[in-house]
């Protein structure tokens, strides 16, 4: 079984909780107790519903490729997403029986620039921002046209920021999976994927 992205956790509930307590707890503490609620209750609200409800499908892009199924976070609708925040654990799963698709697509390679691939130099803080930049702004996704015409994008974004010769390596054996009729993969991708595996296995023999 081939994994990709990161399922829905506690964080985004447990970070919202913390920021609100403490900056409620410091105006409660020195001004008021009601004005501390206020601004906690506020600050919960404004990073859960205006942060993360925007950003999940992008950091919490899970699925997972076997030999006849792909299963995947359904989290694109609003009420689920909620579901996720909350609820972590019964977040909705969508499964696809690779019988029912028609085509296989990439979407976002090659990258528009280099800095999507280059080795972020960056306090923790501040190169999980610019991480979550470069997903939304140049997200690489894995699109199956399925035997309806409907389609489902599959998000590796935040797998190739982190690891893009890992990504590359996994998505190759998932794409071995497909009959050559079902792949739509331009020249430029093949060539990026293929240049990935032969550098791994150049390293592989030179290893002692």
């Amino acid at each position: 079984m081939i994994k990709f992205g990161k399922k829905v956790t506690y964080r985004p509930l447990f970070i919202s909780l913390f920021v609100g307590i403490l900056v409620g707890s410091i105006f409660g503490l020195n001004i008021s107790r009601t004005l501390g609620i206020q601004v906690g209750g506020i600050l919960f609200v404004m990073i859960m519903l205006g942060h993360y409800l925007f950003v999940l499908p992008i950091i919490f892009n899970y699925w997972e490729s076997n030999n006849f199924f792909i299963r995947y976070n359904d989290i694109k609708p609003l009420h689920n997403r909620l579901l996720a925040l909350l609820l972590p654990h019964h977040t909705p799963i969508k499964a696809i029986s690779k019988k029912d698709i028609k085509r296989v697509s990439i979407i976002g390679l090659p990258q528009r620039s280099s800095s999507l691939t280059s080795e972020l130099i960056l306090s923790e803080e501040g190169g999980f921002m610019y991480n979550l930049f470069l997903m939304i702004n140049e997200p690489v996704k894995v699109r199956l046209t399925m035997n309806d015409n409907s389609i489902v994008d599959l998000d590796i974004s935040r797998d190739y920021v982190k690891k893009p010769e890992q990504t590359l390596a996994k998505l190759h054996i998932f794409l071995k999976e497909f009959s050559y009729n079902t792949l739509n993969i331009t020249t430029e991708v093949r060539e990026i994927i293929d240049a990935q595996i032969k550098e791994d296995y150049d390293d592989f023999s030179k290893s002692p």
